[in-house]
């Protein structure tokens, strides 16, 4: 009898396996106030806006003016990452205009300080926005502190002009962190909650 319980604890130890924390997000602009928590370039303008949405009645609005360079918007920032966490990302995109501007594509960078440094890119989706309506960009990236010297990912919405057609908007921006000790920073600048680790049963 001894020998069946110790075998039956065993079996049961192996069944038993931690489920580590993801930190799920999303945000859309629902408040009637929030835009990003930054942007890159100073030709663009952000807005809270009700002209347009995916979900509910708002949507971020982005207006680049004058036509230069590739201006964004950020729209997550995480830190507390390790080596070979990852990230996935993705949003809403109004874009009416099919293989033509403006449109967008998610990318990301590397802070080294705060949300407004940047120590280098994180590269992104090679797809645009593709002129149906709305349309969802997303990505996924592992981070890398490259020996320490990144502290910080940046997600950004990237915007493309052209003449007369410089407006997108952003919606229901979407985030997941395969982190518990990560802090997850939405466009309003709260903190996305932390789930506790949870055990399960197979």
């Amino acid at each position: 009898m001894k020998n069946v319980t110790i075998v039956t604890i065993a079996v049961l130890a192996l069944a038993v396996s931690p489920v580590w924390a993801e930190q799920n997000g999303i945000f859309g602009w629902e408040d009637g106030t929030s835009t990003a928590l930054g942007t890159y370039g100073g030709n663009l303008t952000l807005e809270n806006s009700a002209e347009q949405a995916n979900g509910g009645v708002r949507s971020l609005k982005m207006t680049e003016d004058p036509l230069s360079g590739t201006p964004h918007a950020f729209i997550w920032w995480i830190t507390g990452l390790v080596d070979g966490d990852t990230v996935t990302a993705s949003f809403w995109v109004y874009d009416t205009t099919p293989a033509a501007s403006p449109s967008s594509r998610i990318w990301g960078h590397y802070t080294d300080t705060d949300v407004n440094s940047y120590s280098g890119s994180a590269d992104g989706n090679g797809d645009y926005s593709d002129g149906s309506g709305w349309s969802q960009l997303s990505w996924t990236w592992t981070f890398d502190s490259n020996l320490g010297a990144n502290d910080g990912l940046v997600v950004e919405a990237r915007i493309y002009s052209g003449d007369s057609a410089n407006i997108l908007y952003i919606d229901d921006a979407a985030i997941t962190v395969s982190s518990d000790t990560a802090i997850v920073y939405a466009p309003d600048g709260t903190v996305v909650p932390v789930e506790l680790m949870s055990f399960s049963v197979e």
